[in-house]
C-alpha cells in the first residue's frame, strides 16, 4: 500500500496536477464571462450547457498542463539525474516509458475535452502543444525567448473557450505574470545559460510586442471601450489589487526561503495560486460574485493539495518536485 502511495505522490508531482488550479480557473473565468455577453450567443461556450463547458475547459487545462509538466521532466530526466535528484523520473520513481505515456495520455485527453469547444479551440490546443515542444526543444536555451513564450503559453491558453472573446486583459496579465514568475525563477536559481543584458533586452522588447499584438486585438475587435461599459465603475480594482498584492508576498518568500532550490519552489507555488486569485478578481470586477468566490476556493483547494502533496512527499525544509 504504501509503494502504491507513493507512485501516486510521484505521478501527481511528475504532472503538476497540484498546481492546475490556476490552469482551470483561467479557462473557467473566459467560461463564464463569455456566457454573460450576448456578443458570443451563437459560440459553443455559449450554447453548450454550463456544466459542459465548465468540464470540458477544466479536463482541457488539466490535459495540457499536465503534458507540459510531464514533458518536461522526461527531456529534462539527464540533467536531473545530476541537479535535481529528487524529481519522480531522476530518482526512478517513475521510468521514461511511463512518463513518455502519461504526456500522449494528458495531450489526447485535452484534445478531447477542447473538441466541444469548436474547431477554433482545436487549433489553439494544437499551437499551445507546437508551443510546449518548442519551448522545451529550443526555447528553454535562450532566455529571451524561452521566459516569454512561457508567458504566450499562458495567454493562448486562456482563449481555447473563446478564441473570439474581445476582454483581452486577462489573457495580457496571465501572459505578463507568466512571464515574471519563469523570470524571476530563473534568477533566484541562477540557471544556466544566465539572462544577459542582450537577453533581457530581447525579452522586454518581446513582452512589449507582445502586449501591443493582445490588447490591440481586443481594442480592434470590440464594439465597446477598452473596459467594457457594462461592467461595475470599480471594476478595475480588483485586478489591480490582486497585482499590488503579489510583489510583497513573492519578496517575503524569497527572503526567507533556506536555499535559492525553495525560494523557486515558492514563487512557483504562489504563481500558480495567484493565477486563481487574479481569475477572481476578474469575476469579480464584472460583477461575477458568486463565481469569484468560486474561483477563491479553488485556489484554496490547489494551495491546499500544494501543501499536502509537500508533506508526503517528504520533510518541509526540503524542495517540492515541482518545476517552473
Amino acid at each position: 500500500m504504501l509503494g502504491v502511495s507513493k507512485k501516486v505522490v510521484s505521478a501527481v508531482e511528475l504532472t503538476r496536477l497540484s498546481m492546475a488550479f490556476g490552469a482551470i480557473t483561467d479557462l473557467w473565468l473566459i467560461v463564464i464571462l463569455s456566457r454573460s455577453r450576448d456578443d458570443y450567443h451563437y459560440m459553443p461556450v455559449a450554447t453548450m450547457p454550463l456544466a459542459q463547458a465548465l468540464i470540458c475547459s477544466a479536463v482541457t487545462a488539466v490535459g495540457l498542463f499536465s503534458f507540459a509538466a510531464a514533458l518536461n521532466d522526461l527531456l529534462d530526466a539527464k540533467h536531473d539525474r545530476i541537479f535535481s535528484p529528487h524529481r519522480p523520473i531522476a530518482s526512478g520513481e517513475i521510468g521514461a516509458v511511463q512518463a513518455f505515456s502519461v504526456a500522449i495520455a494528458s495531450l489526447l485527453l485535452a484534445l478531447v475535452g477542447v473538441l466541444s469547444f469548436g474547431f477554433g479551440a482545436l487549433f489553439i490546443a494544437l499551437l499551445i502543444a507546437g508551443g510546449t515542444l518548442f519551448y522545451n526543444g529550443t526555447a528553454k536555451y535562450i532566455p529571451g525567448v524561452g521566459l516569454l513564450t512561457i508567458g504566450l503559453l499562458h495567454a493562448g491558453h486562456m482563449l481555447i473557450p473563446n478564441d473570439q472573446f474581445t476582454f483581452t486583459l486577462p489573457a495580457w496579465l496571465a501572459m505578463t505574470h507568466a512571464t515574471a514568475v519563469a523570470t524571476i525563477m530563473h534568477f533566484v536559481l541562477s540557471k544556466r545559460p544566465g539572462l544577459s543584458r542582450r537577453a533581457l533586452w530581447m525579452l522586454v522588447i518581446g513582452w512589449i510586442i507582445c502586449s501591443v499584438c493582445i490588447l490591440g486585438f481586443g481594442i480592434l475587435k470590440s464594439s465597446e471601450s477598452f473596459w467594457p461599459e457594462s461592467t461595475p465603475w470599480y471594476g478595475p480594482i480588483f485586478p489591480a489589487l490582486a497585482i499590488i498584492a503579489f510583489i510583497p508576498v513573492v519578496i517575503r518568500k524569497i527572503k526567507r526561503a533556506q536555499s535559492p532550490a525553495i525560494a523557486a519552489e515558492k514563487v512557483a507555488r504562489y504563481g500558480a495560486l495567484w493565477q486563481s486569485l487574479f481569475a477572481a478578481s476578474w469575476l469579480f470586477s464584472w460583477g461575477e460574485f458568486l463565481w469569484g468566490l468560486v474561483a477563491l476556493a479553488l485556489a484554496g483547494i490547489g494551495f491546499g493539495s500544494m501543501t499536502l502533496l509537500k508533506e508526503l512527499g517528504g520533510s518541509t525544509d526540503q524542495p517540492i518536485a515541482y518545476r517552473g
